[in-house]
């Protein structure tokens, strides 16, 4: 009995360990694949694209997302006024553009020209950007005000009445 006591104690804290990982993981960005998927989503609920630029190995983009991005994607405070996707500039894989077509990710980066990183830039849902972009200052603190206010920039010229509130 002590034995199947003695792994009972051990597994459950495993299983609660990977189901916890599991729903921790649905929040993070995962890199895009396909914007023409994006871009489909973002037609049919009229919302902006947000292209998250950045890069592997990059400190300043993994402080960017752990500080100011994925707090406010965790809590689900943007979900309904944007489709926001990460796109890795430096990986060598293809992505399929807005029409469709297979593309390297670098070709991505050089037609939104992004030199910087991070960088979000906001498109339309035919993937003509917005003129709207934001770049990582270390302010973190500010981050989700001026975040809020680019969304209902962005809204506001996609004609959609939609505003987040101020503190969300």
């Amino acid at each position: 009995m002590w034995r199947k006591n003695g792994f009972l104690v051990w597994l459950m804290p495993f299983l609660l360990f990977m189901t916890v990982s599991e729903l921790h993981a649905d929040w993070r960005l995962q890199p895009v694949e396909d914007f023409s998927a994006v871009a489909q989503q973002a037609q049919a609920r009229n919302v902006p694209v947000v292209i998250y630029f950045s890069r592997e190995r990059c400190p300043p983009c993994q402080r960017f997302e752990e500080n100011a991005l994925l707090p406010l994607i965790e809590n689900g405070l943007v979900a309904d006024y944007i489709e926001i996707v990460e796109l890795i500039a430096d990986n060598d894989a293809k992505v399929k553009d807005f029409y469709g077509d297979e593309v390297p990710a670098s070709e991505m980066v050089e037609l939104y020209n992004v030199t910087t990183f991070p960088r979000l830039v906001f498109v339309n849902a035919q993937g003509d950007e917005l003129g709207i972009r934001m770049e990582n200052s270390g302010a973190y603190d500010y981050f989700p005000y001026y975040f809020r206010q680019r969304i209902n920039q962005a809204l506001e010229k996609l004609a959609n009445p939609k505003r987040i509130k101020e503190g969300y």
